[in-house]
């Protein structure tokens, strides 16, 4: 049984990703992505762009994004960049103005997806000289809370917003947060990430339901993904992270399966308070709500089938050793031992 809103043409229902949505809806609409100069911003901008909407990508970075959209206005795309600082309200009302000028008056998809991870956990900010009453700890850094956080907060709150501009009855808006599987299983090298990324399933917790039952109603989605092959994830720092061992270990998953699911979710009509998590072996609608144990079990399958492969690859791994009869097979006896 699916949760249904009262009063609402949308409900909660489960999602097929295996089902291809129809693309047709996205010609012509209005889209914006924040974080999208590179990574996996860009792929999904990319992908909205080819579909035919009217894209606007936005970053920090102006000579990165500049290069972005001209690479695809060349290819005959309808993209515009848009430099802007997600921490800064002023900048992201700016920034929703210039996106609503390009897609002819209104906004039809959000993509709150600018994050980074500037921070370790907290035991690594410690200080390593013995405690000194007489002196005080550093401040530990929030960046990574202002940007993955407060940033997403304003561009939920803008795109509720100018959602209520006039557009064709037939589209449904979108918001689709970019989450993490940090915010639901955690993040052993940085504290504020795994925050904020509980934090972004907090408000889509907090606004899915009055969204549906809002006037016009708005879809409110979100994706979930495992370690992906970035620019962040390829940086020294993280690399030499306990994540970065993990990620080295238990695998990526591919980009392509996170645009699929921002695409499904920005394009299909019935999809409405859904998450996705993107694991290396495929996308999942993680029944995040009560029907689905606020995604218990699939969260828990899907990180029992990365550790599955793992176990396999390191038995694998092991008879190989075996048979070749060099060093023991140590180093395949456990992922959290090379985690360290």
């Amino acid at each position: 049984m699916s949760t249904e809103i009262t009063s609402s043409p949308l409900r909660s229902v489960p999602l097929d990703f295996g089902q291809a949505p129809d693309l047709s809806n996205l010609r012509g609409r209005s889209v914006l992505i924040t974080g999208s100069a590179r990574g996996i911003g860009l792929a999904c901008a990319t992908k909205l762009a080819e579909a035919g909407a009217l894209v606007t990508i936005s970053d920090v970075r102006n000579e990165t994004g500049e290069a972005a959209a001209k690479d695809l206005t060349a290819r005959g795309l309808r993209v515009q960049f848009v430099q802007s600082d997600v921490t800064s309200y002023t900048s992201q009302v700016a920034l929703f103005k210039k996106a609503i000028a390009f897609g002819n008056g209104s906004i039809d998809v959000v993509v709150p997806n600018a994050g980074i991870c500037a921070e370790q956990n907290l035991f690594d900010m410690l200080p390593t000289e013995a405690i000194n009453l007489e002196s005080e700890p550093l401040e530990p850094g929030y960046t990574t809370m202002d940007v993955n956080l407060k940033g997403v907060y304003y561009t939920a709150y803008l795109a509720l917003h100018y959602f209520r501009l006039p557009r064709e009855a037939s589209f449904t808006p979108s918001l689709v947060f970019i989450a993490s599987l940090a915010g639901y299983v955690g993040f052993p090298s940085s504290a504020t990430y795994s925050m904020s990324k509980f934090g972004v399933r907090g408000l889509f917790f907090g606004t899915r339901d009055r969204a549906a039952a809002a006037n016009p109603p708005v879809r409110v989605n979100l994706v979930a993904p495992w370690f992906i092959p970035t620019a962040m994830t390829a940086q020294e720092d993280f690399v030499a992270s306990e994540a970065g061992a993990m990620m080295k270990t238990m695998g990526t998953a591919p980009i392509d399966s996170v645009v699929q699911a921002v695409v499904h979710f920005s394009t299909d009509q019935s999809a409405h308070g859904r998450a996705a998590g993107i694991f290396p072996h495929g996308v999942l609608d993680l029944g995040d709500d009560v029907e689905g144990g606020f995604a218990g079990q699939k969260t828990q399958q899907g990180m029992l089938d990365v550790l599955g492969a793992v176990a396999a690859a390191t038995e694998k791994h092991g008879e190989e050793l075996s048979r070749q009869d060099s060093a023991t097979g140590t180093e395949a006896g456990s992922f959290l031992g090379l985690a360290r």
